[in-house]
């Protein structure tokens, strides 16, 4: 429960927050952005930042007044990115490309080509995903440089 309803969206917000230019955010900002209290967010914090690979890099800022230990987050990883399906993993872009040929099916008003699109997507999906992802894993391996 905590994941869903707590940690995924401080995290999908510390994301989306840097991707629009936020440098160093606190609990304050997170609470600002998605409503939860400020109790709950300095939590999840806390609980992300104890994650292994790491989310995101985090600096203690604990006062010696504080109720509890109050961190302050910054670059969130590629981990962080592929969990809140900003950075998609091989798997994801895999089901979005059998997803895309079902719905250009779905559309096609020529039965040869909707036929083609259907035995695509349904071999893609099946006998076929392994290949789908190592060719997914490829691409994104080139495109990001790790190879």
């Amino acid at each position: 429960m905590t994941w869903e309803a707590r940690d995924l969206p401080v995290l999908r917000a510390i994301v989306e927050m840097t991707d629009e230019g936020a440098w160093h955010i606190e609990a304050d900002d997170v609470t600002k952005r998605i409503g939860l209290g400020a109790f709950e967010v300095e939590r999840a914090f806390n609980a992300l930042a104890a994650e292994h690979p790491p989310f995101f890099e985090f600096e203690d800022i604990t006062a010696f007044d504080s109720d509890g230990r109050e961190i302050v987050v910054y670059n969130p990883t590629g981990h962080a990115r592929r969990t809140v399906g900003s950075w998609p993993t091989p798997e994801l872009l895999a089901n979005r490309i059998v997803s895309g040929l079902n719905a250009a099916a779905e559309v096609e008003e020529d039965y040869d080509k909707r036929s083609k699109l259907k035995k695509t997507a349904g071999w893609l999906g099946g006998a076929g995903r392994d290949i789908l992802v190592d060719i997914t894993t490829a691409v994104i391996t080139k495109q990001t440089g790790i190879s």
